[in-house]
């Protein structure tokens, strides 16, 4: 259980783990990402305060786990005594890498807040595994073959939106299935204030904007599209889609405010995709060295070990690699270009235009088709400006060294000598 509150919440969250009934051999783990749950509580606590996100505390977690089934289960959830004996009560096919057990409405929501959001049913496992795009499942009531969870690296971390969308289309992508355990049930307790659903939202929306950069064919439905539908099936006595654990149809006046909220949300929605989906701004030193690369760091790759070694390096991705090397990447300092929103590349074009006009003039025109556009590149450009004096390599193959080539030209910075697989000792660098 991924955990983020105060002391009391801490204790509530315990109190949830503990009313699951058991077998020998089973382990209750929480992920504590805020640092206030005690050691001494009796069951496994174990500290994930390096980054404050759920996917950093549920990787944790998994790695703190011995079973070859991992629960994933959010703090806000509140699930059946016999929940574990539900996942498994029919036979696993070998090729499930995951279960995704149903999330309903709690019960008793006591704001209209709460109501909304029991009422929109965001979190319905059956609704997100129709996705016209792909099957997806929420990682709030999640079963997970470890084999698979390995198999992709885990979650990714440093985003803080769409991180389980995105884990079940890698662990699709990997060869396994996602099935759906609509018995093995939790209720979900939703957001209680308007101003949280508003952060909620955005946040969504910046989240569903990284995907669509991650994913070629991918655009995410705004909320607007999807309102309008509604309307169009009760104009039209369309029956409407019924979710799982959603609660009846509310009175007039309710409606009229759901309906206002729809409007507030649609609006922090549209601004949400064009933010960044990075958990934070990082305030650090400046690098020494910037190693640019494609995909990084995946599992297996010579390079992503050598880059570890590496002192005062910064790293410049295009994008994270289906199966990552988690562990060193909490340890590096990376930045990736499908993490900057759209707001970010539009601003830092301007900045690089206005400022150097000549040489954006001359990437636009030698840039080939395939290669990312001028405003992909321009969040990093400013970020290598801001690491004065640092040597620029690349770390990887010809899309690597291109784009590399295009990121130390509109810096106006030499690009040094590559790192490639067959010579990486070459580089004279400090080293860890």
């Amino acid at each position: 259980m991924p955990f983020a509150g105060d002391a009391a919440a801490a204790r509530a969250a315990v109190r949830t783990l503990l009313g699951l009934s058991t077998e020998p051999g089973d382990e209750l783990i929480l992920a504590d990402n805020s640092g206030v749950a005690g050691a001494s509580l009796p069951i496994i606590v174990v500290q994930a305060t390096a980054e404050h996100s759920a996917a950093h505390a549920r990787n944790v977690g998994a790695e703190h786990a011995g079973n070859e089934w991992i629960l994933f289960l959010d703090a806000d959830c509140i699930p059946t005594r016999n929940l574990l004996d539900l996942f498994f009560c029919r036979e696993i096919a070998r090729d499930v890498g995951a279960l995704a057990g149903e999330v309903r409405t709690a019960p008793g929501g006591e704001t209209v807040a709460a109501r909304y959001g029991a009422a929109r049913s965001f979190l319905s496992q059956e609704a997100h595994l129709a996705h016209p795009y792909r099957p997806r499942a929420v990682a709030a009531n999640l079963l997970v073959r470890r084999a698979a969870f390995e198999q992709i690296g885990g979650f990714y971390e440093g985003v803080r939106a769409a991180e389980d969308t995105d884990f079940s289309w890698r662990l699709q992508q990997a060869g396994w299935r996602i099935e759906l355990r609509p018995e093995a049930a939790v209720e979900h307790r939703y957001r209680t204030t308007v101003k949280d659903l508003r952060r909620q939202w955005r946040g969504y929306a910046a989240g569903r904007a990284w995907l669509a950069r991650r994913y070629e064919g991918f655009e995410p439905e705004p909320a607007v599209s999807r309102g309008t539908a509604r309307v169009w099936r009760r104009l039209s006595r369309q029956p409407a889609r019924v979710r799982p654990g959603r609660p009846a149809d509310p009175g007039r006046s309710e409606r009229v405010r759901y309906l206002a909220l729809d409007a507030l949300l649609s609006a922090e929605e549209l601004a949400g995709f064009t933010l960044s989906n990075r958990p934070s701004i990082r305030r650090r030193e400046r690098s020494d060295v910037v190693l640019i690369a494609e995909r990084f760091p995946a599992l297996g790759d010579p390079l992503v070990e050598f880059a570890g070694t590496l002192d005062g390096a910064r790293i410049e991705a295009a994008a994270r690699p289906e199966a990552l090397d988690v562990q060193l990447a909490r340890s590096l300092s990376i930045d990736y270009r499908e993490d900057d929103g759209a707001a970010a590349r539009l601003r830092s074009l301007a900045a690089l235009t206005v400022r150097h006009p000549f040489r954006s003039a001359r990437d636009l025109t030698a840039r080939r088709r395939a290669e990312p556009g001028l405003a992909a590149l321009a969040p990093a450009v400013r970020r290598l400006q801001r690491d004065a004096g640092a040597r620029v390599h690349v770390l990887g193959g010809p899309d690597a060294r291109a784009t590399a080539m295009r990121i130390a030209r509109l810096a106006g910075r030499p690009l040094e000598e590559e790192a490639r697989d067959t010579g990486p000792r070459t580089l004279h660098l400090r080293r860890r």
